[in-house]
């Protein structure tokens, strides 16, 4: 598994890389059929100023094999930006398996049923 980091305005401490890290390993669950050499994680974080102060944004683009997904979080604080980014792509991990998981039974099912007509 590889985690590319780029940030903006920030600096990149020790500690924020282990806890975006220990945030990215609770998704590795959700992809048990891809090798972890070909996973890559792109985690991308920002500051900026606003009329109402500091926000942080928190963006992870994940590659796994062809699967390409896409996360963004905002948040008052750094950890709090990272939580949103993680829960965002845990919904669109879990979205992307219901599919894969509805496309495959019904690939079943036609099976089946041609076997049962004999075609």
């Amino acid at each position: 598994m590889l985690i590319n980091f780029k940030a903006d305005n920030i600096d990149l401490t020790d500690e924020i890389r282990s806890y975006v890290k220990s945030k990215i390993d609770m998704l590795g669950k959700l992809l048990a059929s891809v090798d972890d050499e070909n996973i890559s994680y792109q985690i991308g974080l920002a500051k900026g100023k606003q009329q109402t102060g500091e926000t942080y944004r928190a963006d992870i683009t994940l590659h796994a094999g062809t699967t390409r997904l896409h996360a963004v979080g905002h948040g008052e604080s750094l950890n709090g930006a990272i939580d949103e980014a993680k829960d965002d792509l845990e919904r669109r991990m879990r979205r992307e398996k219901g599919k894969d998981m509805a496309l495959l039974r019904r690939g079943k099912q036609a099976i089946k049923k041609m076997l049962r007509l004999g075609v």
